[in-house]
């Protein structure tokens, strides 16, 4: 079940800005629960270019081309805004990089 991320970064003077089109894409875009788990709903930090969020969701067995395609539409949402950068990155569990190797995880 592979794990999607999403990297966003942008100055501090942008936050409303970010707030309000977060809280559109929110409504635009409930939470799906039959999509996707959240690992991390929003974790916030700041360094010298402004605020930096990330965000991780485990998508559910047979379920990641829609998760994905939703996560692409949600981060639609910010496009006007000047200075906001996002990455979206899949991650695979343990389990999926050992057997993507012809191994199995051991047991923890």
């Amino acid at each position: 079940m592979p794990i999607i991320f999403v990297e966003s970064q942008y100055p501090v003077s942008k936050n409303r800005e970010v707030l309000a089109a977060w809280m559109k894409a929110l409504e635009k875009y409930p939470r799906d629960d039959g999509l996707a788990t959240p690992l991390v709903e929003s974790a916030v930090t700041s360094d010298k270019c402004g605020l930096r969020v990330l965000s991780a969701i485990q998508t559910k067995p047979g379920k990641y081309e829609e998760a994905i395609a939703r996560t692409a539409k949600f981060m639609t949402e910010f496009f006007d805004i000047e200075g906001f950068y996002y990455e979206v990155r899949t991650w695979m569990t343990i389990e999926e990089a050992m057997e993507s190797i012809g191994e199995k995880a051991p047991e923890t």
